[in-house]
């Protein structure tokens, strides 16, 4: 069975949902009007780069290269069907499109989705925006699997909709999770390269006021279409479950895969607490990326993202909504280079190297835009992919509630960044090795104003940013961004 068949598939199981579950007999059917959401905002910088905090971790929508406009309109609705809460369906639907002009200029949908919750399960199809339900997404870096980075991922998901308990634990323990099918499209080395996604985590605590949680997240790629050198590669249904339980190939694929494992396999380890308070929620969390088998075997402990994050109620003294602090490590890597016994990896290459891989160079990248955390920057040559995935780094975000009804955001990011250990699968980036003597230091600063105002009750947001760079890895630059968000009533 080839890919196109699997697609097929997959929509023919779309249809048949839909029909049986969207439409149920004797249902009744309770349908809200859309609402509706208009954008537009102006980025003016001192430079040909807009300033990182401007531009990362806001799904791809703002252009990299400096001064730009950008025009957003988005309509989501909801829909109910069924009578009482245990046989109701709740349909969710929403498109966002985004209209910037310019020299990276796009008229592009930046999510169009349709979801269907029933059961305590989802069904979701599109473009929608895919954050973690741990980290903090608002004021962190991001995180190592999949962040607010780049563009999201065109996929079909199923999954449980909320933390649910397990049997006869009374609460105690609970899991959550997903799997999806995704499509990465032709902006890369390889084309049509395929997305597997599996997430899952439990936690445990119940209703006490420390809950501790776990869980993993794996992510491959897979597939693809004219590669330089290995053509198109297979992905039946066979290949689909070596990269869901990452085995060996057949002798139709590429001898990397028939030796180590099909698809290119990125994931976290993730780890932490929550704990509530009558003033404020806290939050603490620890990532380990993955990259090859070695990692789940935690033998790169002191590779990680740590965060601890401070949920504020009303009911605090002072004005801070929010705060987190995280603190990334990604220098050892399993260490440095040095030969391996016969058999185990080639004498020559570095034994990590988050979000590449020699296959499928473009690496974890959508669009170009990594699609994990946003310091891990790509190269403008999709044939190089990461180039700088070594770092030390301390990062600071504050959110604050002013008087009337004003709130003020800002993020303040230092780094070490020593780029990568170079190989011979992956060409040098001869802009960007001989930056790194033996690193970087970078600074990213941004604060951010919202201020509401009431029009004819319709409500209007003037929004004011300005962000700060110092450093050779992303330049030397001042920016602001004012914009307008109204809400029509």
């Amino acid at each position: 069975m080839n890919i196109s068949q699997i697609n097929s598939l997959i929509k023919v199981a779309l249809l048949i949902f839909t029909g049986f579950v969207i439409i149920p007999q004797n249902s009744v059917a309770q349908l809200t009007p859309p609402e509706f959401n208009f954008e537009t905002y102006g980025v003016v910088s001192s430079s040909g780069a807009t300033p990182f905090w401007l531009q990362s971790n806001r799904y791809g929508m703002f252009a990299p290269d400096g001064s730009h406009i950008l025009t957003r309109f988005q309509a989501h609705g909801l829909g109910y069907f069924g009578g009482s809460d245990s046989d109701r369906f709740t349909l969710r639907y929403g498109v966002d499109l985004i209209a910037r002009p310019g020299s990276s200029s796009t008229l592009s949908f930046n999510q169009g989705y349709l979801r269907m919750d029933a059961w305590g399960l989802f069904l979701q199809a599109g473009r929608f925006h895919n954050t973690s339900p741990i980290h903090d997404e608002e004021l962190g870096m991001g995180s190592l699997g999949i962040s607010n980075n780049a563009a999201p991922i065109p996929q079909l998901r199923v999954g449980l909709t909320n933390w649910t308990s397990l049997p006869l634990t009374r609460d105690f323990v609970q899991i959550k999770g997903y799997i999806a099918h995704g499509w990465l499209g032709s902006r890369r080395i390889t084309d049509n390269v395929l997305l597997h996604e599996k997430v899952g985590h439990a936690r445990f605590g119940g209703d006490f006021p420390l809950n501790i949680y776990g869980g993993l997240a794996h992510y491959v790629l897979w597939g693809g279409k004219n590669h330089p050198d290995h053509g198109d590669i297979p992905a039946g249904i066979s290949e689909y479950f070596n990269a869901f339980f990452a085995t060996k190939a057949g002798d139709d694929s590429p001898p990397q895969f028939q030796a180590y494992m099909y698809g290119d396999h990125i994931g976290a380890w993730d780890f932490g607490f929550f704990m509530e308070f009558e003033d404020v929620d806290i939050k603490v969390y620890r990532q380990f990326p993955l990259e090859t088998k070695d990692n789940l075997k935690f033998k790169s402990l002191q590779d990680a993202l740590t965060g601890v994050n401070f949920q504020f109620n009303e009911s605090f003294t002072l004005p801070i909504n929010a705060l987190t602090y995280e603190f990334l490590y990604t220098k050892y890597q399993d260490g440095p280079r040095v030969p391996e016994p016969e058999g185990l990896r080639d004498t020559h290459r570095g034994n990590e190297n988050y979000y590449n891989h020699g296959l499928y160079r473009t690496g974890w990248v959508y669009n170009s835009r990594t699609i994990g955390n946003a310091l891990f920057i790509p190269s403008s040559d999709p044939n190089i992919g990461v180039f700088n995935n070594r770092i030390v780094a301390h990062h600071l975000g504050v959110s604050f509630s002013l008087m009337r009804n004003i709130s003020l955001s800002t993020k303040t990011t230092f780094s070490r960044n020593y780029g990568k250990r170079w190989d011979n699968r992956i060409p040098d980036d001869e802009e960007k090795i001989g930056l790194f003597d033996p690193y970087i230091i970078q600074w990213s600063f941004f604060a951010g104003l919202e201020t509401p105002l009431n029009w004819s009750g319709n409500t209007i947001t003037i929004l004011t940013e300005a962000g700060f760079d110092n450093g050779a890895l992303v330049g030397d630059q001042f920016g602001i961004l004012v914009g307008i968000r109204w809400i029509p009533r």
